[in-house]
């Protein structure tokens, strides 16, 4: 293991065995002839990677791919059937809801059980206590049993303890998802602290944007196997690509079964499910076609660049090739790295659309005020159907193109808020 590399995972795979009833296994592990009466599921299968120090990582994927398993080899919580990790540093972990308190205990004295299960003299957690309880803020509640606690005060504890012990790598799984706004960004300021500081952040998320704005690498997990890992860009595209197949798929179930075609199979480059033609990623079940994107200013005339505080329109043409009841029409403008900016569609808007027949080519037009900062920007187009209150994209166009925004920027961030800023001079007493 190179010394630079803090998680090195090689080949790791992990096996359980499932039994329909407690008593199946007890059969198994007595019968004279050792007949089997378990199935074995693999939780994960043949993941490597090598995580360099410094770097965060974040895992996406849908529930049951193996995520959480995987943590907990990396922490030594649960052994590899087959397959070997190696870890360079200290690790501190916050992984599922009610792991590694004991629901009896204070939550001081939780504290200190924490800290000597990663090898903390109680003096050391008593040189950390105040900084424990700072960053927690659950007040007269740390000398209180934890299974009293609510779930965000159980978050802020473990959150807390998991931070404040000067770890190498901080390992997260989807610990934040729970928790006041307030206390969210707290965390995440932590995190942007770790980061700065060189450490290795490793952890799993349901939220594109908070993949987005945190990992510079991202692992995308689909029944135990690695699908993909790279860039948070190109893993989300390849993500939301995943789920829209299976949305299709379901609801063909619902449907009987009737076949439509996609537009992977119109179109060649699509036809492998994890390619796209450069940045573009393109899918949907073929219903409509997404024909052209353009933008106009407030005279009528097409432009690629947008001066920012102006008026522009957003131009789709798109071809309806069958009957669409009330289909929802969004766009949306990303940065370069994939962060969604603004979104909106027909639905959201409350515009009602109607019922498009067949063979109807109309134009979809969003008009409004561009008010973000300088900086080069990719747009989304998409048309989908709602069916069984479950969407489905009948056309989805992910970086459909790029345009640039340019202006004398007058504020911070990725937007102008076109604040107006007044002082006036107030009298004090006496004077």
């Amino acid at each position: 293991m190179k010394m630079d590399t803090a998680i090195s995972v090689k080949n790791v795979s992990k096996k359980f065995k499932l039994y329909k009833s407690p008593k199946d296994r007890l059969k198994e592990a007595f019968h004279p002839l050792r007949k089997k009466y378990h199935r074995d599921f693999w939780a994960l299968q043949d993941i490597s990677f090598d995580l360099p120090k410094g770097t965060t990582m974040g895992i996406i994927g849908q529930n049951g791919c193996g995520k959480s398993t995987l943590l907990q080899i990396i922490c030594g919580i649960l052994r590899a059937s087959s397959g070997h990790v190696k870890t360079n540093g200290r690790i501190s972990a916050l992984l599922e809801l009610g792991a590694g308190f004991n629901p009896d205990f204070t939550g001081r004295q939780n504290v200190y059980m924490s800290g000597a299960v990663k090898g903390f003299t109680k003096k050391d957690m008593e040189e950390r206590f105040d900084d424990i309880m700072s960053f927690a803020d659950i007040g007269d509640f740390i000398e209180q049993p934890v299974k009293t606690y609510s779930s965000g005060m159980y978050v802020r504890l473990a959150f807390a303890c998991a931070v404040n012990v000067d770890p190498d790598i901080l390992i997260i799984d989807e610990a934040l998802a729970v928790g006041d706004d307030m206390f969210k960004r707290r965390c995440y300021r932590k995190l942007e602290d770790f980061k700065t500081q060189g450490k290795t952040i490793l952890f799993v998320s349901h939220s594109p944007a908070t993949i987005t704005s945190m990992c510079d690498r991202v692992a995308l997990l689909d029944k135990g196997k690695m699908v993909q890992i790279g860039n948070s860009k190109n893993v989300l595209k390849t993500y939301s690509k995943m789920l829209a197949a299976r949305e299709e798929t379901y609801v063909k179930r619902l449907k009987g079964g009737s076949k439509q075609k996609s537009v992977k199979d119109k179109d060649e480059r699509l036809q492998k499910p994890f390619e796209t033609s450069g940045s573009e990623c393109r899918y949907g079940t073929g219903a409509v076609s997404i024909r052209k994107f353009e933008i106009f200013n407030g005279e009528g005339n097409p432009v690629t660049v947008i001066e920012t505080g102006k008026r522009y329109i957003f131009n789709t043409t798109i071809l309806f090739k069958k009957n669409v009841m009330e289909p929802a029409i969004g766009v949306s403008i990303l940065t370069l790295t994939g962060l969604e900016i603004f979104g909106t569609s027909t639905e959201v808007a409350n515009y009602s659309v109607g019922h498009v027949k067949a063979n109807t080519l109309i134009v979809a037009k969003f008009d409004q005020v561009i008010t973000l900062n300088p900086g080069s920007y990719a747009v989304n187009v998409s048309v989908a159907e709602f069916v069984s209150h479950q969407r489905v994209f009948l056309d989805r166009r992910l970086d459909m193109l790029t345009f640039k925004v340019v202006g004398n920027a007058v504020s911070y961030g990725l937007v102008n808020m076109n604040v107006k800023i007044s002082i006036s001079s107030l009298q004090t007493k006496g004077g």
